[in-house]
Parts: structure tokens; C-alpha cells; sequence
């Protein structure tokens, strides 16, 4: 274990530190520290040039006569936004892939105590090292013990900033359900009563939307969000105690909650009620940048909606592969059509024509599946669209399956 220290502001007489129920007198937090977790192997102390002289040999001393080894840093003031990039460069440097470290910001004046929180943070969040602990210890005056204040749950602050950007944002949930889990874990065997029961669970139906949509399945996406409107009252009180960060986005967790519907059961088959969720669904993805998932769906929505249109609300066969196809083809056909080129007509194909709206379906189809197609083989087109443009389109695309269902649901 590497503990990562600043110097400076040490030339008081002894003082008491408390750490967890035990104490340890000396002049300086370094050394208690060490003394007081008893794991420490060596200690890496950062000091701006001006108090290197002042401090340096009196703190190594007491870290040898402790058996830790300890190594000076000379860093600069801080002055300047250069200078925090430089002292924010030393501190990373210092330290090996896959250290266990040990923060001490109590002596990180001015700029150095947040520059050296967040870079614990950063270190944690990449990977490079674990963090122990982050220790700060207040000044409490003459005479009275100055605890160390463990910050290192706070930094937890930052991991659910993270995660809960990925799930909003990209539909990444499998930070906050990671978070969740550890934090219920750590509830439940530090003795807690009233350790999360429902919270692990209830992370697990964000991550499993969160998947589903990315995999662009509907079914599947739009059940958990039904079970996540159907839990989220019920755990909310405790995100309140255990993930508050949870809570301060509640509004936007209801929003996917509002997305769902239970998966259709085969006796009901397909309704309109689960279509209507269904481009919601595509919209939700859409606006997420979720261009591929969203227009991949779209042409699988429109079957649904023809194959509802065709043969009646809570119709079972909709997910016969023949059947589909059929539909798909009739499309198809009807394109043909409308650029009078020969076709195979289908079993539905007359059906189609006789549509109020066929004209518009069959420009749609033909809008839809230019977009799809432009996804699908990967830009491997001789006149492919600009990326830049892809977002504009897939709007656009989504646009116009919104007013065409309205049209067909007069």
C-alpha cells in the first residue's frame, strides 16, 4: 500500500489523531496514518518548494521510524492552470498500475485538496488504482483530537454521476447496477437492519432495459420498463437512504417507466395499446443517438401495425416468420409499383392497394428502407449519405411513422 500526501502547515507541537476507535499522538498526519492502518509500505509526499525545507526531514524521519519508505515530490504552487495540469500529471505518475493507495488531502492548500480528491476519483474511475481510503483531517484546536475523516465514500458520488449519465443518456446501466449491488452487499455485511432489499433487484430491471433497447429488442425492452414503473415507488425509499443520487433523477427513470407494457401473453397476441408503446420505444432510442437500434425496429414496427390493421387488434400470429415475410413482401411489391416496374404480387397485395392511405404507406416504406439499408451495410454504397446527416434523417424517419399512425388510427 502507497500513501500519497502533501506537505506543509506541520510545524505545531503534537497532537492526538483518531481513526476508527484508536488514536495515535504525533505532529503529523502522515505518520499516523501509517501508524494507525498499519499496512503502509511506502509514502510518496508531494510539496510545493517553499515548504520543503520546512517540513521534509522531520516527516521522513518519522516515516522511516514506522517502516514505511518514504519518497519527496517537489511540485509547483498551483498558481496558474498549467501549474494544477503539472501537480495533476506528478500525482498520476507516482503511481504503478494496480497500486493500493491511500489519499491524504489534509494538508492540500488552497487548489491542491480538490486537485488531489479528483484525481484519486480519476484514478479510481480509470482503473489504475484502487483507493483505499481518502483521508482529510480538521483541525479541531489545542488540546483536542483530530479525527480522519474517510472521504472515500464520496467518491462514489462521482461513480454515480457517471453511471446514471450512461444510462440516461446511452442506455448503459450496467454502472448503476454494479453500484447498487456493491452498495447493498456492503450494507448487508456491515450489519445494517436496514439493508436494501429491493434495490438490486429494481438496478437489475435498469440495466435489463438498458440491454434490451441497445439490442434494439422491443418485446424484452418494454416489459422491463413496465417493471420499472411497476417497483419504482416502492424503492424509492431506499435509493432515499442508500443511492441518493438515484433519487435526484427519479423523474427520468419514471419517463422509461412510462415506456412500458407487459410482453404480449400468446392467448392476447399483438394489440394496438403494445404498438403505441412500440414507437414511443423507437423514439426513446432515436433521441438517445441510438440511430441504428431505432431505424432497425421502425421496419418492424410498420409489420406490426399492418398486421394489425389487416387482421384485428390482439391478433397471436404476428410473430409467425411466414407471415411477416408476407407482409414484408406485399411492401415490397407495392414500391415496385408505385416506380411502375413489374412485380410479384402477394396474397395481401390486393388488399394493400385498396388501402385509403396506400400511397403514403408505400412512400414510407420506401424512406424507411433506404435509411435501414444506409445502416445495414454499413455506408457500403457508392453514394452513401454524409454520417453527419444520419441523425437528421432518422428524426425525420421517426416523424413520419408518428403521423402515420396517427392516419391509420382514424
Amino acid at each position: 500500500m502507497k500513501l500519497i500526501s502533501f506537505l506543509g502547515g506541520q510545524e505545531g507541537g503534537a497532537g492526538v489523531y483518531t481513526c476508527a476507535g484508536t488514536s495515535c499522538e504525533t505532529r503529523f498526519v502522515q505518520e499516523a496514518i501509517c501508524r494507525l492502518l498499519g499496512t503502509v509500505d511506502t509514502a510518496v509526499i508531494f510539496a510545493p518548494e517553499g515548504d520543503r525545507n520546512a517540513a521534509w526531514e522531520p516527516v521522513s524521519a518519522a516515516l522511516v521510524g514506522c517502516g514505511v519508505h518514504p519518497e519527496l515530490e517537489i511540485i509547483p504552487d498551483g498558481e496558474t492552470e498549467d501549474e494544477l495540469w503539472e501537480i495533476f500529471r506528478a500525482l498520476e505518475n507516482s503511481i504503478d498500475d494496480g497500486e493500493k493507495i491511500v489519499f491524504d488531502i489534509t494538508h492540500g492548500f488552497r487548489s491542491l485538496l480538490l486537485v488531489g480528491f479528483l484525481s484519486a476519483a480519476f484514478l479510481r474511475t480509470t482503473g489504475k488504482a484502487e483507493i483505499s481510503h481518502v483521508f482529510y483531517s480538521p483541525d479541531r484546536g489545542e488540546g483536542q483530537p483530530s479525527p480522519l475523516l474517510d472521504l472515500t465514500p464520496f467518491l462514489s458520488i462521482l461513480d454515480w454521476t457517471t453511471s446514471v449519465h450512461a444510462f440516461l443518456r446511452s442506455m448503459d446501466g450496467a454502472g448503476i447496477n454494479c453500484l447498487a449491488n456493491r452498495t447493498a452487499k456492503e450494507a448487508y455485511l456491515s450489519g445494517r437492519l436496514d439493508a436494501p432489499e429491493k434495490l438490486s433487484r429494481f438496478a437489475e430491471t435498469l440495466d435489463g432495459f438498458a440491454l434490451a433497447t441497445r439490442m434494439a429488442r422491443p418485446v424484452e425492452a418494454l416489459n422491463f420498463a413496465s417493471g420499472i414503473a411497476r417497483d419504482i415507488d416502492e424503492v424509492t425509499g431506499e435509493m432515499e437512504v442508500f443511492t441518493p443520487p438515484l433519487v435526484e433523477v427519479l423523474d427520468e427513470i419514471r419517463t422509461v417507466g412510462d415506456l412500458g407494457i407487459r410482453k404480449p401473453n400468446p392467448d392476447e397476441g399483438l394489440t394496438w395499446a403494445h404498438v403505441e408503446k412500440e414507437l414511443g420505444l423507437i423514439g426513446f432510442m432515436i433521441e438517445r443517438g441510438l440511430l441504428l437500434q431505432g431505424v432497425t425496429f421502425s421496419r418492424e414496427w410498420m409489420v406490426n401495425v399492418m398486421l394489425l390493421i389487416r387482421y384485428r387488434d390482439g391478433y397471436t400470429e404476428w410473430l409467425n416468420p411466414e407471415i411477416r415475410y408476407e407482409m414484408s413482401q406485399t411492401f415490397g411489391a407495392a414500391l415496385l409499383d408505385l416506380k411502375q416496374s413489374p412485380y410479384n404480387p402477394t396474397g395481401l397485395t390486393d388488399w394493400y392497394m385498396q388501402l385509403p392511405w396506400e400511397e403514403q404507406a408505400t412512400h414510407l416504406w420506401g424512406e424507411l428502407s433506404s435509411i435501414r439499408n444506409d445502416f445495414a451495410h454499413c455506408g457500403m454504397r457508392e453514394f452513401p449519405p454524409r454520417i453527419t446527416r444520419m441523425d437528421d434523417k432518422a428524426k425525420e424517419l421517426y416523424g413520419h411513422l408518428c403521423v402515420f399512425f396517427g392516419m391509420v388510427q382514424r
